[in-house]
């Protein structure tokens, strides 16, 4: 731009030495708006460089903006700072006067829009040639930066002894052809001494004969998907400690697998214990008591958050389940019809627990029933989101007591089921289907509404 000005300038030195009188009125007519014009490409250009020095300024303060808010429910970014940062650049542009600088954002609990806009005039030098004594520019950038979700997952499994059911088409006719009874259960149990007093492990029960045969049952499978599930989220984890997890099984006491925890490796080493309730020494059944795991589960989460923090995770309850309540009718909270009488002997449950058994279930009569989903309105209405994956229940029909008790209210166990669920999140398997799977589906589906609440 200077050599052309400089041509032009040459070009009229030509002009100046014409000793045409005509060329001479030409050159003093059209000189003075050719010098203002060329100035004036000149002054356009030091605008537009100006312009683009102070974008990338704009750039800087937006991507500065979203960096040092850690957190937008917590602090925005500061109107203060990107003007610091606008009048340090300008201060080394002569010429240029920073009008005005704007920075607004767009929190929220998951993500941080900013945008930042300046305005500003840059003085020239030709421009008053032609009555323009500044050119005006301006200009914006926006940035935006995402926010991990804190969510806490509770997982609640049902480990009665009807979670001993083989796990596959393939291992329950197996399971069929090795018991005399044809019984698909591994049955679970200890070994007693004369007065019923614990000794140990009954290694001739229907749950070694499993083992020793190589047939996984639902329990192995739903341990392994435990473990599984905390490798999950820890490759889902953007930042550290984003998500903790507790594991609890129930039948008809509470017992704590593993302590809420942002070491999802000590969670998963922690869930090697899950295991099959025993079957008590004089088989009196009643050993799945939704009242007891749903009402200790309560207890044991505290209220959820927002999920913006550490310290305010949003929760998740994983109920996993074949739906079938047995517990005695006096402390059940379902209705149903008594099935067999207990014994009134009950020896003492030598398993670690949170919570002993039902409380006067020793003369009470046995009820098999399905869930009262009110039991779980109640989490539902702190706000924490249950998760209900269904283990179908194996209709038996070679069971008199099956066909008796369980086979009335089998089209109704999903529907409760669904019904304790938070819309959306019941999961239901049957035998030849994956746990673990559906558990993996259960976790994706969780942190995509996560993410979605603000």
């Amino acid at each position: 731009m200077a050599r052309l000005f400089w041509k032009f300038l040459q070009a009229g030195k030509n002009l100046a030495h014409d000793r045409s009188g005509n060329v001479a009125m030409m050159f003093g007519l059209v000189m003075v708006p050719m010098v203002a014009m060329v100035g004036f490409a000149i002054d356009y250009s030091r605008a537009s460089s100006a312009r683009a020095q102070l974008n990338s300024t704009a750039d800087s303060a937006a991507l500065a903006a979203v960096s040092v808010s850690g957190n937008p429910n917590l602090s925005t970014p500061s109107q203060s700072q990107a003007q610091n940062l606008f009048q340090s650049t300008v201060a080394t542009m002569p010429g240029v006067t920073l009008n005005s600088v704007s920075l607004t954002s767009s929190p929220s609990v998951t993500s941080l829009f900013v945008t930042v806009s300046y305005s500003a005039s840059v003085q020239t030098t030709f421009g008053g040639l032609l009555g323009i004594p500044s050119l005006s520019i301006n200009g914006a950038a926006s940035s935006s930066r995402k926010f991990p979700t804190y969510v806490d997952f509770y997982l609640l499994l049902d480990n009665s002894p009807s979670m001993g059911l083989a796990a596959t088409s393939a291992d329950i006719s197996k399971m069929q052809s090795i018991t005399s009874d044809s019984c698909a259960f591994a049955c679970h149990q200890h070994s007693f001494d004369s007065n019923g007093n614990i000794t140990g492990d009954n290694t001739n029960d229907y749950y070694h004969l499993a083992k020793n045969n190589g047939i996984t049952t639902r329990i192995d499978v739903l341990r392994s998907a435990s473990q599984s599930l905390t490798t999950t989220a820890t490759g889902a984890e953007t930042v550290a400690n984003q998500f903790r997890m507790a594991i609890y099984t129930f039948s008809d006491t509470f017992q704590t697998i593993a302590g809420l925890s942002a070491n999802l490796s000590t969670v998963a080493s922690n869930a090697s214990a899950i295991d099959l309730a025993y079957a008590y020494y004089n088989q009196r059944d009643t050993q799945t008591s939704y009242d007891t795991a749903l009402s200790y589960i309560n207890t044991a989460m505290p209220d959820p958050g927002d999920g913006s923090t550490s310290t305010k995770p949003q929760e998740f309850l994983f109920f996993v389940t074949d739906g079938v309540e047995d517990e005695p009718a006096s402390s059940g909270s379902g209705s149903g019809d008594p099935a067999d009488k207990p014994s009134s002997y009950q020896p003492p449950n030598t398993k670690p627990n949170l919570a002993n058994s039902l409380t006067g279930n020793v003369n009470s009569s046995r009820l098999i029933t399905t869930i009262n989903p009110s039991l779980c309105n109640t989490i539902k209405a702190r706000g924490i989101k249950i998760a209900v994956l269904y283990t179908t229940y194996l209709p038996v029909t070679v069971n008199a007591f099956y066909n008796q008790w369980v086979a009335p209210i089998s089209s109704t166990i999903p529907t409760k089921l669904q019904s304790c669920a938070t819309p959306g999140f019941y999961f239901e398997v049957n035998p030849t289907q994956g746990i673990g799977d559906a558990m993996t589906a259960m976790f994706e589906q969780a942190l995509t509404v996560a993410r979605l609440t603000q």
